[in-house]
């Protein structure tokens, strides 16, 4: 079956471990892509909250710097690489990463509670929304942790770190042109998953297509992990739908 995939050396059919000669440039192209995704939302909504003369949480300043500097040191990573300094490479990832990482994380959740909780008393917010904000960290922490585990298996290393960011690209794009999909289509299953998720659907599907191309196959944790993140997806959606949980996300955010 491998045999049949044309123009790619046999050595590197099928094998994660050995680099493709188009590595270098995909990994570029994907991480540009995700700081689309990301910054698409994010900026245009600073400017709006800006104007409205809204301020921010001092929690999500951290939250927006760990995010940047996160962002920028895979970027920086995938240089170093590319530059053939293997070496430093891990020595950034482990000295960085993982403090970072949960940084990352963990300014999350708490930009999710203390934003939401001093919304409580806007009429038009809906507590529910606590479903989607908090859904998302769940497969950055995850897969994150996962790669950050495995850094001496490269091609397992690589694939965690970067879904675990497309993940939760849906929190830039939900803010861009998801505000406009859940407007033309409705507020139900459809509008709130096709007006947060696409991005991600589709980074993810150019994993599989690009893998499948260059080595004939998917990697063995790509579809587990995958499926894990679109769990937390429609998990997310039917939370945010059940009649119970706004009166439980109400209590968390302590009203």
């Amino acid at each position: 079956m491998l045999d049949k995939v044309e123009g790619m050396p046999q050595h590197v059919l099928g094998d994660f471990k050995a680099t493709h000669p188009r590595d270098r440039d995909a990994i570029l192209i994907l991480i540009g892509l995700l700081w689309f995704g990301l910054l698409a939302g994010f900026i245009p909504d600073m400017l709006r909250n800006f104007i409205d003369g809204r301020e921010y949480q001092m929690v999500t300043h951290l939250h927006a710097a760990s995010s940047v500097a996160w962002m920028g040191l895979l970027t920086w990573q995938t240089l170093l690489i590319r530059e053939r300094q293997p070496l430093v490479h891990r020595a950034n990832g482990k000295r960085f990463g993982p403090l970072l990482g949960s940084i990352v994380a963990l300014s999350a959740v708490a930009t999710v509670w203390f934003a939401d909780h001093a919304r409580l008393g806007n009429s038009s917010f809906n507590p529910a929304v606590m479903a989607f904000q908090l859904g998302h960290v769940f497969p950055f922490a995850v897969l994150t942790a996962i790669g950050l585990a495995n850094t001496d298996q490269p091609d397992l290393h690589k694939r965690m770190i970067l879904l675990g960011i497309i993940g939760i690209v849906d929190a830039g794009w939900s803010r861009w042109i998801g505000l406009d999909i859940r407007e033309l289509i409705g507020q139900g299953y459809g509008g709130q998953l096709l007006g947060r998720y696409p991005l991600s659907w589709a980074l993810m599907l150019a994993i599989a297509v690009y893998d499948q191309n260059t080595r004939g196959r998917l990697h063995p944790a790509f579809l587990p992990a995958v499926g894990f993140t679109l769990f937390t997806q429609i998990s997310a959606a039917m939370l945010f739908f059940a009649p119970w949980w706004p009166a439980v996300a109400v209590r968390i955010l302590g009203g």
